[in-house]
């Protein structure tokens, strides 16, 4: 497996906010659907942050992953610590410099993200809390 995404794995098997910006360069840009980019790793920070304190038991794993030195493709699930569904599945495109992403794309079914909810709605007020409420600029 290609060092970053070994790393990414690692990160994302325990997340914590510190972590997961341990991987990024300290001017990295975030992107992923329907959201306005994340500027920044302090940004970074902050959105991992909101993102966590909604979902706290959220982890991830990597299926396979492909790259060179100057970018990673991931595929890998996001997953709830009690929840035996296959997880939300997507995949990360991140350019490097050196052994940090300095930009970071993701593609996922949004629709497998409604499910999950409906399939647990008590996590839906935390939902709309992370995705409307104020971000870091």
């Amino acid at each position: 497996m290609h060092p970053f995404a070994a790393a990414f794995a690692d990160a994302w098997s325990a997340p914590t906010p510190e972590r997961l910006v341990a991987l990024l360069h300290p001017d990295v840009t975030l992107l992923q659907p329907h959201l306005p980019p994340v500027r920044g790793r302090d940004a970074a920070h902050a959105e991992l942050q909101r993102l966590l304190r909604w979902m706290p038991d959220l982890h991830g794993e990597v299926d396979r992953a492909c790259g060179n030195d100057a970018v990673v493709f991931i595929e890998w699930r996001m997953k709830r610590t009690r929840n035996t569904r296959p997880g939300i599945r997507a995949v990360d495109r991140f350019l490097l410099d050196g052994d940090l992403g300095t930009e970071r794309r993701v593609w996922f079914d949004q629709f497998a993200l409604l499910a999950e909810m409906m399939r647990a709605p008590h996590i839906v007020p935390g939902f709309f809390r992370y995705r409307f409420g104020r971000r870091a600029r």
